[in-house]
């Protein structure tokens, strides 16, 4: 409930299509409804829990972890995002940390996405009876 009452606050209420702006039970089953379906396509595509768990670590501990905070600083000091100043260790080392962790971000997700198919490999496609 809490995701769909996010997604809802955030985007779907502006959905003219049907007037849902204006049903709030239909727009409410609708959003439920497309979580439970993508959330079974997910569910079936990854098909063992730690793949999933690695996958979503690959995409979301290192951008909050390391990412985030550089990018960060570097707009609060006024610093390009992703450009190099001249001066200054402070720019040396969150352009280090960005690059670093665009490196780390990217190996992670490919050792997950590869793991995936591994276990696609040995242990059949996903929807695949058994």
């Amino acid at each position: 409930q809490a995701l769909c009452s996010s997604l809802d606050r955030l985007q779907f209420h502006r959905v003219t299509v049907g007037r849902l702006h204006e049903r709030h039970k239909i727009r409410w089953a609708v959003l439920t409804f497309l979580v439970s379906i993508s959330s079974y396509f997910i569910a079936n595509a990854v098909p063992f829990f730690k793949d999933l768990v690695s996958l979503i670590g690959a995409l979301t501990s290192v951008p909050l972890t390391l990412l985030l905070p550089a990018l960060y600083y570097r707009k609060v000091k006024g610093l390009p995002l992703c450009g190099w100043v001249s001066s200054g260790d402070e720019n040396f080392a969150s352009l280090s940390l960005i690059i670093f962790s665009l490196t780390f971000l990217i190996v992670g997700l490919v050792g997950s996405i590869s793991s995936i198919e591994l276990d696609w490999l040995n242990h059949g496609a996903p929807f695949a009876c058994h």
